[in-house]
């Protein structure tokens, strides 16, 4: 087969594989400039391109030491033949035409995602806080969910740990991510994964977060004047003279940034829904059906990062609890269009 032909194949595989995805993103994206064009939000679509790069490139790097380290571990006769047999033996080539095309799209997905939140203000300037400050009363006791889960979690150094494994919802994101992005063992799975992905962060992060503009615990007192939750925050401040609390510096950034026109790295603030928990369900969900350890990690994990986005100011306990309910409905939804669109073979 020539090299001309193999790629045109490639190509073809490729699409039928992502054509779920590609066509979610390209009407997401299309939503979202006319919405940009309207509201004079600006775009920045290479926003993440550098740190989805250097991902790609330490993720390549753990690959050629981990297939170095095999070879020198077996030590074969014929080193290139062993490379390849393994190369051919874990679908490498396969992997790499199915999931190179969606690692390039993604960081445009998510540039415009960024571009769009940091405009949430100019859509519909922030007003449900007062709101959800209610709700979370009521459903926790007639007190805020912080003052409800604080006997538990008011303790310095736990409130340093759970700052800590909170920021590592990124490496948890992102490495699950890249880990479906090229799989190539369940195509409907995969597919699923990735739809609710987008549509996730797209309904979640920008439509929900739109309609119901609220700013969250920590940004009460700057926005509004609010001292409601002063006490969590003066709490923080304490806590972190002598173990680091490093959500107030990301708080402060973002603050910052919050009157500068344009998106930013990480930049936007947003309260309602919450994408830290949303996305950390969606992983639970996908884990789920492999048991073990990443079953129930993945469980432990989303409690962590429904309790730390409590705790540390950045949201009310339902913004979670709405993620977490959204997301199983998106999931439930992508399921439904990945049993109805052909895979690849049939």
């Amino acid at each position: 087969m020539s090299i001309a032909r193999l790629a045109v194949r490639s190509s073809s595989a490729a699409w039928r594989a992502n054509q779920p995805f590609f066509v979610t993103v390209i009407a997401y994206s299309i939503i979202a400039l006319v919405v940009a064009a309207h509201w004079n939000i600006v775009i920045n679509i290479i926003l993440y391109s550098q740190e989805f790069l250097f991902f790609g490139f330490m993720v390549t790097m753990v690959l050629v030491v981990i297939v170095s380290g095999r070879l020198i571990i077996k030590r074969p006769e014929q080193p290139l033949r062993a490379l390849k047999d393994l190369i051919l033996l874990n679908s490498l080539p396969d992997r790499i035409a199915i999931g190179l095309p969606v690692a390039l799209v993604l960081p445009i997905f998510l540039s415009i995602f960024t571009s769009i939140k940091g405009g949430i203000s100019k859509i519909q300037p922030f007003y449900a806080d007062t709101a959800l400050m209610a709700i979370d009363k009521a459903i926790h006791g007639g007190v805020d969910a912080w003052s409800f889960f604080h006997p538990m979690l008011g303790f310095g150094p736990l409130t340093s740990l759970l700052n800590l494994l909170y920021n590592l919802w990124f490496a948890e994101v992102f490495i699950v991510l890249f880990c479906v992005v090229f799989s190539t063992g369940n195509e409907r799975l995969r597919s699923q994964y990735l739809v609710t992905f987008v549509l996730t962060w797209a309904l979640l992060g920008n439509v929900l977060a739109t309609a119901f503009a609220s700013v969250g615990p920590a940004f009460a007192m700057p926005f509004y004047g609010d001292t409601t939750f002063s006490p969590l925050m003066d709490y923080l401040q304490t806590t972190n003279a002598t173990y680091p609390v490093v959500a107030l510096d990301t708080q402060k950034y973002l603050l910052a940034n919050a009157g500068l026109d344009g998106p930013r790295w990480g930049s936007g603030i947003s309260a309602f829904p919450s994408i830290h928990v949303a996305t950390a369900t969606l992983n639970a969900i996908y884990l789920w059906r492999f048991g073990g350890m990443l079953r129930w990690g993945s469980i432990a994990f989303l409690i962590v990062i429904q309790l730390g986005s409590v705790h540390l100011g950045w949201h009310y306990a339902v913004d979670g609890y709405v993620s977490m309910l959204a997301t199983s409905a998106i999931w439930a939804a992508a399921g439904w269009l990945s049993r109805n669109h052909p895979q690849p073979g049939n």
